[in-house]
């Protein structure tokens, strides 16, 4: 039976290539997209390889609580596609200038990374179909050194602090900024495990995704532009560089997660590629899991 599959920031790099794998296998795809006009000029990349794919683009900007709970009505109140088996949490957003805030008043990485998605996942629990799957896009950059590529690692705090942009500002610098950042993958490998023992004795899987390095994705997008450049132009080579992946690999790894019967049953667990690996030491804390959810419960909902 055909079954759909939301996939957000689908517009580009890692979100397309998953959305034209997931395409191309059958699936129904929902492409969630900040911009419609974005999303309608994937749909039309996705066809030139699967001329006949089952697709749609949904509105929804993750760093706004707004616009995920009306993407969540959308989705609930509209019944012309297939039911709805899996979603792949991959819009993301690394901020290297300054401390920016969301429309909602959160640090704009933690709010896009991590609480928008939150939203979306608690949004449509209750209506996925059996078995479904859940897949959040995290990072090796939460492991920290030395096996984070030379990224700083993740600075845990209170999530209200996380949110807090205030605090965010004591240290605006281009390194607190990448902290941040691996912070908040961090956080989506801790919704994935708390989410995945709340949901035991269902058939919904839930688990994290490290696509490796990718130079090709858009996360560069906020640096300075002669880094920019420079980044963009490194970029066909490093794609050849042992543990460097590109976009179009990462993409084929994450859509295999959400489709294969390998990994069928699977839950709790980050893969690295198609690859099971252990995530760090400190992501299995389970008190820090469940204050999380707790906290982003309440964040949401003041919002």
């Amino acid at each position: 039976m055909a079954a759909s599959v939301l996939v957000t920031g689908a517009s580009s790099g890692l979100g397309l290539a998953t959305a034209t794998e997931l395409a191309a296998a059958g699936r129904h795809v929902v492409l969630a997209c900040r911009s419609v006009e974005r999303g309608e000029a994937a749909v039309a990349s996705i066809r030139q390889r699967t001329p006949d794919a089952s697709l749609e683009v949904l509105q929804v900007d993750v760093a706004s609580l707004k616009s995920v709970r009306a993407a969540v009505t959308t989705l609930l109140t509209s019944s012309d596609r297939p039911p709805l088996h899996d979603i792949v949490c991959n819009a993301g957003i690394q901020i290297v200038d300054g401390v920016q805030r969301s429309v909602d008043g959160y640090e704009l990485t933690f709010a896009t990374n991590h609480l928008g998605h939150f939203l979306l996942i608690t949004g449509l629990l209750d209506h996925i179909v059996e078995p479904g799957r859940i897949v959040l896009v995290s990072s090796g950059t939460h492991y920290g050194p030395p096996r984070s590529a030379g990224f700083p690692g993740p600075r845990w705090a209170d999530p209200r602090e996380l949110a807090d942009p205030a605090v965010a500002e004591r240290d605006p610098s281009a390194r607190a900024g990448r902290v941040r950042y691996a912070t908040s993958k961090l956080a989506n490998i801790y919704v994935a495990h708390e989410l995945a023992r709340r949901l035991s004795g269902r058939q919904i899987t839930v688990n994290a995704f490290d696509p490796g390095l990718m130079p090709e994705t858009g996360l560069a997008r906020d640096y300075p532009p002669w880094m920019q450049r420079i980044y963009l132009r490194a970029a066909p080579l490093l794609v050849r560089a042992p543990g460097v992946q590109s976009v179009e690999r990462s993409g084929s790894d994450l859509a295999w997660l959400v489709t294969s019967d390998e990994v069928a049953g699977v839950s709790g667990s980050y893969f690295l590629g198609r690859r099971q690996r252990p995530s760090s030491r400190e992501s299995y804390d389970q008190d820090r899991a469940g204050e999380l959810w707790r906290i982003s419960e309440e964040l949401v909902a003041d919002a």
